[in-house]
């Protein structure tokens, strides 16, 4: 676990995407090393104590992978023996509908509701590009405040799918305003925690 926490990614400025890098004295030293600051689509992003930090090597960031992965919502798998890291990113579409039949027609997308309407919904994934074996998956709902609107559904995969549908029904009562998050998460085996490798967004109004 120690060595999980501690996987660190070389990457140039250049390459961090959606992820900025600013690194001054005053964030202080690591190793010997500047510190660095990571902001996320303008969000600082909060590094767990005991973990290494982000920090400059020759002008180059470096960045605990897994902590980097998460934010990005992509799978990290580590391979102790060859020491290597594999990261995966499976492209995950997700649609809130009141009706998805059997033949995956979709009737009905929403994206806001009014505060206090008690709803009977299915929630729609297509995933693809899953380039892995995984233990499971979850789609959850979370209330503006964190904590669970409902049970989420966990199904068990027993052989490696790279590509499928699935649909869930739910039914969720909206009694607070503010964003309701559905996630879509990721277990890639029995001992692994659940990844959230999707996310949409329910609007209580």
């Amino acid at each position: 676990m120690k060595a999980r926490r501690m996987l660190v990614l070389a990457l140039t400025l250049s390459l961090l995407g959606t992820a900025t890098v600013a690194a001054s004295p005053l964030w202080g030293d690591y190793e010997g090393f500047s510190k660095a600051k990571v902001y996320i689509n303008n969000v600082e992003k909060q590094f767990a104590d005991g973990d290494a930090p982000a920090f400059l090597i020759k002008n180059n960031a470096m960045i605990p992978v897994r902590a980097l992965a998460d934010s990005l919502q992509s799978l990290v798998k580590w391979d102790n023996a060859n020491s290597t890291i594999n990261i995966y990113k499976p492209n995950v579409h997700m649609i809130i509908a009141s009706e998805v039949d059997k033949d995956y027609s979709i009737k009905k997308p929403f994206g806001k509701v009014k505060k206090g309407d008690t709803l009977d919904f299915a929630v729609f994934a297509q995933v693809d590009s899953l380039n892995t074996s995984i233990s499971s998956f979850k789609i959850s709902i979370e209330t503006p405040t964190g904590e669970q609107a409902v049970a989420p559904h966990e199904k068990t995969v027993g052989a490696q799918k790279d590509n499928f549908w699935y649909p869930w029904p739910f039914t969720v009562t909206f009694s607070k305003a503010g964003n309701y998050k559905v996630k879509f998460s990721v277990k890639l085996d029995d001992s692994s925690d659940y990844t959230v490798v999707a996310e949409k967004v329910i609007v209580s109004e």
